[in-house]
């Protein structure tokens, strides 16, 4: 009998460990991912360098560094300046080293824009995930190991009227997924703010669900939890019902009724103003993160060079290791 009693207390015991593992696995932190552009490299080392508090809070760096070859077929490192000289790879490593040593994880941002083309190339991208998704990503898997890299950042943009791709960038992003995912890397993607124009946008986000570890929602200074604005796309009824779509709550409770998880919906800030919005808890940087913090959901840095002052002291980036510590419930 004594051997029975020992042995249900192990049990018992067996069982309170798998249950307290089992949480912490599940918990949850915001992200806060701030992302290098490939032509303010220098800046936004600088503006990382300066300030040891930016480490604390920074979740996540995507390195906005590569685009698509022009056959579709691979990525290749972007132009830093318009002259069409391309990043050195010995700069791409520095940059990584960094943020290795203090724990930040790296993603390969792959764009179709650069300092060259000086617009969004929706034919370029076209090329890509569409025409030659196999190879790309491929070269996509091969750069992002050869660079020792936590995963994928897909930042395809398109202005204009793309529905007739929707569905081919979603088998591009299922397979690129499955790839990443027998690696156990990241796959994350960069949408426009709207359900009604450009792509991808929040239409194409329940495509996704299960295929990708966060959706980057690209509204910076048009994201806010005070907006009362509709939006109306040219030539077309307006959007949502004339609903105020670019409050942050509208964009979190669109991605929950898909079936995301809270952290997993990001978003957009500017860091190139120090105010934004109207109404809400007010205009400043702080008052924004507490509206985000308050809804659990992410944040998403464009850029990292920090170009307004007030987003490089210390009180903003408390702020933001605050909003990225681990949460033990999700909403």
């Amino acid at each position: 009998m004594r051997f029975m009693h020992c042995r249900w207390i192990v049990l018992y015991l067996v069982g309170l460990t798998f249950l307290f593992l089992s949480a912490q696995a599940h918990a949850q932190k915001s992200q806060v991912v701030g992302w290098i552009p490939v032509y303010g490299v220098g800046k936004s080392m600088q503006a990382l360098q300066e300030n040891p508090h930016i480490t604390k809070g920074l979740t996540r760096i995507g390195l906005q560094f590569w685009n698509p070859s022009p056959d579709g077929k691979s990525v290749v490192l972007a132009p830093v300046d318009n002259s069409g000289r391309r990043l050195l790879p010995a700069d791409v490593k520095r940059v990584i080293a960094w943020a290795k040593r203090h724990q930040i994880q790296v993603l390969l941002t792959v764009y179709n824009n650069s300092q060259v083309l000086n617009h969004w190339d929706w034919p370029l991208a076209q090329r890509a995930f569409r025409d030659h998704p196999n190879e790309f990503i491929a070269s996509l898997i091969v750069v992002m190991n050869e660079y020792g890299l936590d995963g994928v950042d897909l930042d395809l943009e398109g202005e204009g009227d793309f529905e007739g791709d929707r569905a081919s960038y979603a088998k591009f992003v299922r397979n690129l997924s499955s790839a990443l995912k027998k690696q156990q890397k990241l796959l994350t993607i960069d949408s426009f703010h709207s359900p009604c124009a450009n792509a991808p946008n929040m239409a194409w986000w329940g495509d996704w669900l299960g295929y990708v570890d966060a959706i980057h929602s690209m509204g910076y200074q048009d994201l806010y939890e005070g907006s009362t604005a509709s939006f109306r796309p040219e030539g077309k009824p307006v959007c949502e019902n004339g609903a105020a779509i670019f409050r942050y709550s509208w964009q979190l409770a669109y991605g929950q009724r898909l079936g995301y998880r809270t952290d997993q919906i990001v978003m957009g800030f500017p860091t190139w103003l120090a105010r934004w919005g109207e109404g809400g808890l007010g205009t400043t940087i702080s008052a924004h993160l507490q509206e985000v913090e308050n809804l659990g959901a992410g944040v998403a840095l464009w850029d990292l060079q920090l170009s307004s002052a007030e987003w490089r002291n210390p009180q903003t980036w408390a702020q933001l290791q605050r909003l990225s510590s681990p949460k033990s419930k999700v909403k």
